[in-house]
């Protein structure tokens, strides 16, 4: 399908009230920055509403590009702004763009559909469509019990690791252990570039939000610890499934080497040092000279793609009583390339370990305060123990505990920090939950953090 060019840009809403409409959207993502202006970059009509490619300039000047969709009556300057994924029409009318492999014209680019080979063979008309609330920086909408359709809202040049993982684990690891994508659409503009607008993976019927079962056990006094080593031993499956890709080049593997700890330890500081002004610390940054030592035995091992953003609220409990992993894209407020490189897989190790302490600090179980610190030992073991039985003999791992132990410690601080600024510009009262893990992932490796007085 080719939508016809329109003079639509002419009747988009007044920048002003774009402006101050954006900055009360959940997944705007800089909040604490100034918007100085808006510029609409491209319009794509598409059935009862438009997507408009949005240029928001901040203060300090940044520009950064939203995915707005715009409903029929938003584009007249005099009504209130409302929002295409609401719409049940605009939005089965996108998802049929991916499905069919369609093309939409716009005024600069076009979107262009891409399935993969698991699209379902049909989908009914009448397929109810259903946004779901809560998500922060994407949209998500279900259509019945068959297919969930995630926007970026945050638009950048180059494929997203959503799209890229996901398409892997469905179509070369055949990975049981994550939804399979259907399909994906992409706005390309007439100068070349390329980026990934939205995914449409599998929908997992009857499964919980694996956060949120967590929490349930906890507070009902149950420590769940054999459910937990399980999602530990998915965790290893899925970095087995990752460092599967020897014939592709994007996911072979590769051997770390000193470059790699040198950066990966400038980039541990670097993050250190974001928490610290997020802290308002004025006494300094990570003043310890060890951490290359700690990464030291990952030195030969291999370095793969790995989930990028992995904690509980990542996982999904299916019905079943298994395990399954999802949203690939990385940790949103890091470039995109940087997201789809290669690194050491402890890094979501650390991840679901930073979870655990969340988690921790979350519930409220009957067995208080001494029942959940000595819980949040048993469960970063059961985790460790899970991933450490099926990973044995993996290439991406030390083989040595110890070495194993050092290295993950570095990426908890690493976690950390960046929860710390991230909590900063979200949710500052949850700021003593990383603090304090990124002061124990320090102590353990034996050193001291500046900041920990």
């Amino acid at each position: 399908m080719s939508a016809a060019r329109s003079a639509m840009a002419s009747k988009t809403p007044p920048s002003e009230r774009l402006a101050e409409w954006l900055g009360h959207q959940r997944w705007f993502a800089t909040k604490t920055r100034q918007i100085e202006s808006v510029t609409i970059m491209d319009v794509l009509p598409l059935a009862s509403a438009a997507i408009a490619i949005a240029g928001v300039g901040l203060a300090g000047g940044a520009v950064d590009r939203y995915v707005v969709a715009l409903g029929r009556g938003a584009r007249a300057a005099a009504v209130e702004i409302t929002d295409g994924f609401d719409d049940p029409l605009f939005c089965r009318a996108l998802l049929d763009v991916i499905g069919d492999g369609q093309r939409v014209d716009g005024e600069s680019g076009a979107l262009e559909g891409v399935r993969t080979a698991a699209f379902p063979t049909s989908l009914a008309p009448g397929l109810a469509a259903r946004r779901i609330g809560g998500e922060q920086s994407n949209t998500s909408v279900v259509f019945g019990d068959v297919a969930i359709m995630k926007t970026f809202r945050r638009l950048a040049d180059g494929i997203n690791p959503e799209a890229e993982m996901t398409r892997f684990l469905t179509e070369h690891a055949r990975f049981a252990h994550a939804p399979r994508l259907f399909g994906q659409l992409e706005y390309r503009r007439r100068d070349g570039s390329t980026a990934t607008l939205a995914v449409v993976q599998e929908l997992v019927p009857g499964a919980r939000d694996g956060w949120e079962w967590l929490l349930d056990e906890l507070r009902a006094g149950r420590a769940a610890l054999e459910a937990i080593g399980r999602l530990g031993e998915v965790t290893g499956r899925l970095h087995q499934a990752l460092a599967g890709g020897a014939d592709h080049p994007d996911f072979a593997p590769e051997p770390i080497t000193d470059a790699d700890l040198t950066a990966w330890d400038a980039a541990v500081r670097d993050q250190v040092e974001r928490a610290h002004t997020a802290l308002g610390d004025s006494r300094g940054g990570l003043r310890v000279p060890g951490l290359i030592a700690a990464l030291a035995g990952l030195r030969g091992v291999q370095k793969i793609r790995h989930h990028g953003d992995l904690h509980f609220g990542q996982t999904l409990r299916r019905a079943d009583g298994d395990w399954m992993i999802i949203d690939f894209e990385g940790e949103p407020l890091r470039p995109l390339a940087e997201r789809r490189r290669k690194h050491t897989p402890l890094r979501d190790v650390a991840g679901i370990v930073r979870s655990l302490a969340y988690a921790a600090a979350s519930a409220q179980p009957a067995g208080g305060e001494a029942w959940l610190d000595r819980w949040q030992r048993d469960a970063v073991d059961a985790f460790l123990g899970g991933y450490r039985a099926v990973t044995i003999g993996a290439r991406f791992t030390p083989a040595n505990e110890t070495a194993f132990r050092r290295a993950l410690a570095v990426f908890e601080i690493e976690k950390a920090a960046y929860e710390i600024v991230y909590e900063a510009n979200n949710r500052p009262d949850w700021i003593a939950i990383p603090r304090r893990g990124l002061v124990s992932a320090v102590e353990r490796l034996g050193l001291r953090w500046s900041g920990a007085a």
